[in-house]
C-alpha cells in the first residue's frame, strides 16, 4: 500500500509513503524520489499515515500534494490531496464481490472521492459513473488513460505455444478467472461454434489466475460439452502471454464491465483483433479495431467468434492496421504527464 507526494521545493520531489519496505521492480531511490516506510502498516491510511504526515508538517516536511495511486487517500491529510479511481464495479456488481470488500470499497471511495481535490480515472466511461456515483463535476476528474506495454516476443510463438501444449486455430482470453469475467457465457458460446457452426477444430485457451468466486466456472468448464477443446493454462509468463495473442485467432474479452481493459491492447499490439464486450469502457478502448457483442448474450457472443473467423485476409488486415493506429492515442508518456499537470495545478506549483 502506497502513496506520492509531490513538491516543487527544486525540481519536482516525490517521496512514497509505504508500510514496508519498496518491492524489488519499484524505482531505486535517487535525488527527487525517496521512500518513507511507516509502520505499523494495522490501519495506515486511518490513523498511521496521517499521523505521520502531520507529525511531519509541524517539524517542517511540508508538501505541496498528496497523490494516492488507489481509491483511498488518508481519513485525515494536512494537504490537497488527489486520488485515483478505476472503476465503480463494487457499486454496479456488489454480488460478485467478498461483502467485506463491498464494505471497505464503498466507505472508503466515497470518503475519499468527497474529500479529493481531484479525481484521476483512466476512461471517459468511468469518468462518467464517477459523476453519477460521486456528483463530481466533470472539471473535477482528469483521464489519463493506460499506455500500451510492448513486449518482445523472446523465441518463436510456436515453441511457447507446444510449451503450453495448444493447438491452432484458438481463440484466447487472458486476465483473472472470476464472475464479473463473464467466462461462463463465454464458454456457453464456444459450445455454440463448435456444435451448430462446424469449427470443431477451434480451441478456446482460457490463461490467468484464478480470482475468487471461481467454483461455477470450473463446474462449467468440466461438464462443458466442448471442454476436449477448452485449455485452462493458468498463470502465464509475458512471453507465453504475447506468444498466445500472436498466434490466435482472436482474443475475447467479455467482461461485463471494465475501467479500461489492457488485455485487448495487448491483442492490437500483438497484431490481433479482440473480439470485446460492447460495454462499459471497452468500445473506448478499441475503436475501429475491434469487434463489439452483447456480453449479456451468448447468441451475440459466438456471433462475434464466427464474425472473425470468417474474415478474409485483407478483412484482417485492414481491421489490425485501424486498430494499430487507433491505439497509439494510449501512451504511458502522456498519461504520466497528464497527471504530472494535474499535481502541478492542485499544488499550486
Amino acid at each position: 500500500m502506497f502513496s506520492i507526494v509531490l513538491t516543487s521545493q527544486v525540481g519536482d520531489e516525490v517521496t512514497v509513503f509505504l508500510a514496508s519496505e519498496p518491492i524489488a521492480d519499484m524505482p531505486k531511490a535517487r535525488v527527487g524520489w525517496s521512500y518513507r516506510i511507516v509502520t505499523p502498516a494495522k490501519l495506515w491510511s486511518l490513523w498511521r499515515l496521517p499521523l505521520d504526515l502531520y507529525v511531519g508538517k509541524l517539524g517542517g516536511r511540508a508538501f505541496d500534494v498528496f497523490y494516492s495511486l488507489g481509491h483511498y487517500a488518508p481519513r485525515f491529510c494536512p494537504f490537497p490531496s488527489v486520488i485515483s479511481v478505476m472503476d465503480v464495479a463494487y457499486l454496479k456488481f456488489p454480488e460478485f464481490f467478498k461483502k467485506s470488500d463491498v464494505w471497505k470499497l464503498t466507505l472508503w471511495t466515497a470518503y475519499s472521492a468527497r474529500n479529493a481535490a481531484h479525481i484521476i480515472t483512466i476512461s471517459d466511461h468511468t469518468k462518467r459513473d464517477i459523476i453519477e456515483y460521486y456528483k463530481k463535476t466533470e472539471d473535477q476528474i482528469t483521464v489519463a488513460y493506460p499506455g500500451m506495454t510492448k513486449v518482445e516476443l523472446i523465441g518463436t510463438p510456436t515453441r511457447a505455444l507446444q510449451k503450453l501444449r495448444i493447438k491452432q486455430p484458438y481463440i484466447v482470453y487472458i486476465g483473472t478467472i472470476q464472475p464479473r469475467k463473464n467466462l461462463i457465457r463465454l464458454i456457453k458460446a464456444f459450445e455454440l461454434v463448435i456444435a451448430k457452426h462446424h469449427h470443431q477444430s477451434l480451441q478456446l485457451v482460457i490463461a490467468g489466475k484464478v480470482g475468487w468466486f471461481a467454483d461455477e466456472f470450473v463446474r462449467v468448464t468440466q461438464h462443458s460439452s466442448a471442454k476436449k477443446n477448452i485449455h485452462v493454462v493458468g498463470f502465464v509468463t509475458d512471453e507465453e502471454k504475447f506468444a498466445l495473442y500472436k498466434q490466435a485467432v482472436a482474443a475475447v474479452l467479455v467482461g461485463l464491465y471494465e475501467g479500461f481493459g489492457i488485455p485487448p491492447l495487448e491483442a492490437i499490439s500483438a497484431g490481433t483483433i479482440p473480439i470485446v464486450s460492447e460495454t462499459a469502457s471497452l468500445p473506448e478502448v478499441v475503436g475501429p479495431g475491434g469487434v463489439l457483442v452483447d456480453p449479456y448474450s451468448v447468441d451475440d457472443i459466438a456471433r462475434g467468434i464466427l464474425e472473425v473467423l470468417e474474415y478474409k485476409d485483407r478483412e484482417r488486415e485492414h481491421m489490425i492496421e485501424e486498430g494499430r493506429r487507433y491505439a497509439e492515442k494510449f501512451s504511458w508518456e502522456q498519461s504520466a504527464q497528464k497527471v504530472l499537470d494535474v499535481l502541478h495545478r492542485i499544488g499550486g506549483v
